[in-house]
């Protein structure tokens, strides 16, 4: 009777006795799947996570499977994070031969004026980004001017003897007064006028055709196709023999050119 309660006393004390776990920690596993045949990598393009986007940044470094966590991944290729640094300052990028690529993002918006648990490689806004999606300064409401267009003017002969006279400047503080066409002593040289005011042209069987008015509407009735311009047909009227020809400028209409004399 007295070895029946001896082993109920040891047996209620052992089960009393809280039990001791040993808790082991296992380092991650070297990536599998790397980057290094990626097109997005090759381009240095950015990448995605955790919704925003980390951009390559600094030297690549070896994996260390006792920091470095998986944390998500990118078309296919697992992303790790190093538990020591702060989360979601610096994203990894697994190469070739146990090489990762890190990736940054920029300390900007609500990050702006804030620094990470090292360095960022990326300077650091001092205020919130806000600058404005770049846009036109106007509507293109006005019709495009013609390249080579020259405005007429006046030779600088017939402004000499139109009677006009420009009088001389007179100094009136002891200081002599400049002189036309001189400025601080140095000599003011002006682009020459232009010798020409063919405005629109085109080159077409070795000669120069000039624009000669808008375009009209083309009609097989009308017109004729008597050659080839730049890949476009070339129209003449059926009914004159003028020198004028006419290329389209879009579906239906073509402009009229006329040779230069």
């Amino acid at each position: 009777m007295r070895r029946v309660s001896v082993s109920l006393l040891l047996t209620s004390i052992l089960m009393a006795a809280p039990a001791v776990a040993q808790v082991q920690s296992r380092p991650t596993d070297p990536p599998i799947v790397t980057a290094n045949n990626e097109s997005w990598y090759f381009n240095g393009e950015p990448i995605q996570f955790a919704g925003d986007l980390y951009y390559p940044a600094g030297a690549a470094v070896f994996f260390d499977g006792n920091t470095m966590v998986r944390s998500g991944h990118y078309n296919g290729v697992p992303l790790y994070t190093d538990t020591t640094l702060e989360p979601y300052s610096v994203v990894y990028v697994p190469l070739e031969r146990g090489v990762m690529q890190p990736y940054e993002r920029l300390r900007q918006g609500s990050l702006a004026g804030t620094t990470a648990s090292r360095a960022p490689s990326f300077p650091v806004s001092v205020t919130a980004s806000s600058t404005p999606l770049p846009q036109a300064a106007s509507a293109p409401t006005a019709p495009p001017q013609p390249i080579g267009a020259i405005s007429v003017y006046t030779p600088e002969s017939a402004a000499r003897t139109s009677g006009a006279s420009i009088p001389s400047p007179v100094g009136t503080g002891g200081v002599p007064a400049p002189t036309p066409g001189r400025q601080n002593g140095t000599a003011i040289v002006t682009i020459g006028r232009p010798t020409s005011n063919d405005g629109i042209w085109i080159p077409y069987l070795g000669e120069k055709w000039i624009s000669a008015g808008p375009a009209v509407p083309v009609t097989s009735e009308q017109f004729r196709v008597v050659g080839n311009y730049e890949g476009f047909p070339v129209f003449a009227r059926r009914d004159t023999s003028e020198q004028v020809i006419y290329v389209p400028t879009r579906a239906g209409l073509a402009a009229p050119y006329r040779l230069k004399q």
